[in-house]
């Protein structure tokens, strides 16, 4: 199962406006690093993690509480659990629910708070009375809290109020495809603008959008030029075009692969800061002059040298295409109105991330009109029906008479 697209879907739960405090056990091949890595590189969400200890005779909530004090810089915490320490039996059930309150007012905050339970084991091993107060605690917090958990014990049953997520949703079916499509960004490494490329996977981040970014996809020993090749064809992409990116070998095949696919105008997103290239005539023409150069230089260089580069020969293939793709790449750049890059990028990026929200909610409904789901990996596409005329077409049960005069 893609992993990715699991985090996707971990992403989009806990961006979702609508999902409420409470005890979320999850369906998933990820494991809990790679679920703590993402949520505490999203900087919407509080991370809070704590673990779930086995033991053979003490209480798993207790060991579970008694760690998440140790997080917690509170004189009125740490009172209560040292009281836990000595407590009798009866006394025990007012001390844990009241150290879960307060544990829990520690952690929340006026956004989200994910409270990730770690280890071999999972809610399951929690006793039953211990998820009624943890759960009733939850309930007394105005904020939004989310505890999660794997599904790690799958032999056991769950209390009713333990929502089973699943992350693992559709599987590589062609069909589906279009639903998972992520957002990549193409730009230059330029340390002039790390600021605005910090606001745009801000804002990405916050909106539950999820993107795909060189620094962050392309591992240790992967294929670059796949990479820049799966870029070109992506469903969605920022483009982000300074003048230090139309020189770049790298980024402008990036380029040349975007535009070899259709509808440029609904997949790209262009932010752009030209300065001090002017956006003209005269423009095109630099930028015209200086991959010329490029090729008259690995050409003579192809000439002079003994044997045959492979390097230089694709290079040079690259520089062709570039050429050849700058008048409609330059066309477009001139003629769409991109607005001030600045405005475009405040406060984390709103004003581009509405513009990719709504591009996408079109798509989607368009999508959807077509499938209907039948469970995670059985969509159907339902029969189109055209009538052409003034003659009603009648179907049902898969049988229908058309009557053509």
């Amino acid at each position: 199962m893609n992993k990715d697209f699991q985090l996707q879907q971990l992403n989009i739960m806990l961006m979702d406006p609508g999902v409420k405090s409470g005890l979320y056990l999850l369906d998933t091949d990820l494991t809990d690093e790679e679920i703590k890595t993402h949520i505490r590189s999203n900087n919407s969400f509080k991370y809070i993690s704590g673990n779930l200890i086995q033991t053979s005779k003490g209480n798993v909530f207790e060991l579970f509480l008694v760690g998440l004090c140790h997080q917690c810089q509170n004189g009125d915490i740490t009172a209560l659990r040292d009281q836990l320490m000595t407590a009798d039996e009866q006394r025990k059930d007012v001390i844990i629910y009241s150290l879960a309150i307060q544990i829990l007012k520690h952690f929340s905050t006026s956004g989200k708070a994910v409270i990730h339970m770690l280890g071999r084991i999972d809610l399951s091993s929690i006793e039953l009375e211990d998820l009624d107060k943890l759960n009733a605690a939850l309930n007394c917090i105005d904020d939004t809290i989310v505890v999660i958990c794997t599904h790690k014990n799958r032999e056991k049953p769950m209390v009713e109020y333990v929502i089973n997520k699943s992350l693992k949703g559709y599987n590589n079916n062609k069909i589906m495809e279009n639903r998972l499509k992520k957002v990549y960004i193409s730009y230059k490494h330029d340390e002039n603008y790390n600021g605005a490329m910090e606001a745009i996977k801000r804002g990405l981040e916050k909106n539950g959008i999820y993107y795909s970014i060189d620094v962050q996809d392309i591992k240790y020993r992967d294929d670059i030029v796949a990479y820049e090749k799966e870029i070109g064809s992506a469903d969605k992409v920022i483009i982000f075009i300074t003048a230090t990116y139309l020189k770049s070998i790298d980024c402008m095949f990036e380029m040349t692969e975007i535009f070899k696919n259709e509808d440029v105008k609904n997949r790209v997103f262009p932010v752009v800061d030209l300065q001090p290239i002017p956006r003209n005539r005269n423009g095109l023409k630099e930028i015209k002059d200086f991959w010329l150069k490029q090729k008259v230089n690995a050409s003579v260089q192809m000439q002079t040298e003994f044997g045959c580069s492979d390097y230089v020969i694709n290079e040079l293939s690259k520089i062709n295409a570039i050429i050849k793709a700058l008048d409609e790449f330059w066309d477009y750049l001139v003629h769409i109105n991109t607005g001030s890059f600045k405005d475009l990028l405040d406060n984390d990026a709103a004003l581009l991330m509405e513009e990719i929200q709504r591009v996408t909610a079109r798509k989607t409904a368009e999508l959807d009109e077509r499938i209907v789901s039948m469970g995670e990996n059985q969509p159907t596409v339902i029969r189109q029906i055209t009538q052409n005329g003034e003659k009603s077409v009648y179907v049902e049960k898969n049988i229908g008479t058309i009557n053509i005069n």
